[in-house]
C-alpha cells in the first residue's frame, strides 16, 4: 500500500487501497512502457482469455482495460482530489504487477510523488501520460474502438469523482477540475475531449439514471454479469 493513500479512499472504494504500491511490494513487475509493446500485450491478453473461454476478443480487451484503469484511476484520483498530490503514474514511471490471469493486479510507483506544482493541470500525468497512450496502442493493435476504451476510463473516473463528492472529503477545487474535464467538449489543445458525454444521466421512470454512452461489451463474455442500468443496450441488460 502507498502510505499517503491509506486513509484517502472511502469505504465504497476500499478494495483499491493497495492497488498502488512502492518498489519491493510485488515481484515480477514489468515496465509500464512494455504495455505499448504488441508482443507483451498479446501475451497478457492470451493469459486473460483463458479466464473467459469463448469470449469475444473485443470484449476481452475491453474487460482487461477496465481492470487496469480501476487499479490506476481510482487511487490516483484519490491522491489528486484529497491530497492534491502529483503521483508518478505516467507509463514511463510505473511498473505493472500482472495477475496470474494476465490482468493487472497492482501498479508500482517509483516513489510517493510530490505536492502538485502551481498552475499545473492536476490530471494531465494520469490521462496524458498513461491513459491516452495506452488507449491509442490497444485501439490500434487489437482493432477496437477508441471510444469504447475511453468510455471505460471515463466511467471509472466519473464514478470515483461522484464517490468523493458524496463522501465530502475532497478538496472542492480539485474535485471541480475533475468534473470540468468531463464537461468540456474540447481539451486545451482544441481537440475533441474523448471523455465528454461518455457518461450521461437519462431519465428512467422520471429519475436520472447513470448510464454509459458506449457499451463495454461484457455481455459477450460468457459468465460475466451485466452492468445493469449502466449499460446503454436494453437487450444486453437481460
Amino acid at each position: 500500500m502507498l502510505p499517503v493513500l491509506a486513509q484517502c479512499l472511502p469505504e465504497a472504494l476500499a478494495w483499491y487501497r493497495d492497488k498502488l504500491a512502492l518498489p519491493g511490494a510485488h515481484a515480477g513487475t514489468i515496465p509500464g512502457t512494455d504495455l505499448l509493446d504488441g508482443a507483451v500485450t498479446e501475451r497478457l491478453m492470451t493469459r486473460f482469455s483463458k479466464s473467459h473461454p469463448g469470449g469475444d476478443r473485443r470484449a476481452l480487451v475491453s474487460m482487461w482495460t477496465q481492470w487496469h484503469f480501476g487499479m490506476l484511476i481510482i487511487p490516483a484520483t484519490a491522491a489528486i482530489v484529497v491530497l492534491d498530490r502529483d503521483l508518478p503514474v505516467g507509463l514511463d514511471r510505473i511498473g505493472v504487477a500482472p495477475h496470474e490471469e494476465g490482468r493487472t493486479a497492482a501498479l508500482v510507483l517509483a516513489d510517493e510523488g510530490e505536492k502538485r506544482a502551481p498552475r499545473a493541470a492536476r490530471f494531465s500525468r494520469l490521462f496524458d501520460g498513461h491513459v491516452a497512450p495506452l488507449i491509442a496502442h490497444f485501439a490500434s493493435h487489437f482493432e477496437v474502438s477508441p471510444r469504447l476504451l475511453w468510455s471505460n476510463a471515463t466511467a471509472i473516473f466519473e464514478w470515483t469523482l461522484q464517490e468523493f463528492a458524496a463522501a465530502g472529503t475532497a478538496q472542492p477545487e480539485a474535485l471541480g477540475e475533475g468534473f470540468a474535464l468531463l464537461q468540456s467538449q474540447s481539451g486545451p489543445d482544441g481537440r475533441r475531449n474523448p471523455m465528454f458525454g461518455a457518461v450521461r444521466y437519462p431519465l428512467c421512470d422520471g429519475e436520472p439514471t447513470r448510464q454509459r454512452k458506449v457499451c463495454c461489451l461484457r455481455y459477450l463474455l460468457p459468465g460475466v454479469a451485466c452492468c445493469g442500468s449502466l449499460c446503454p443496450l436494453p437487450e444486453a441488460r437481460g
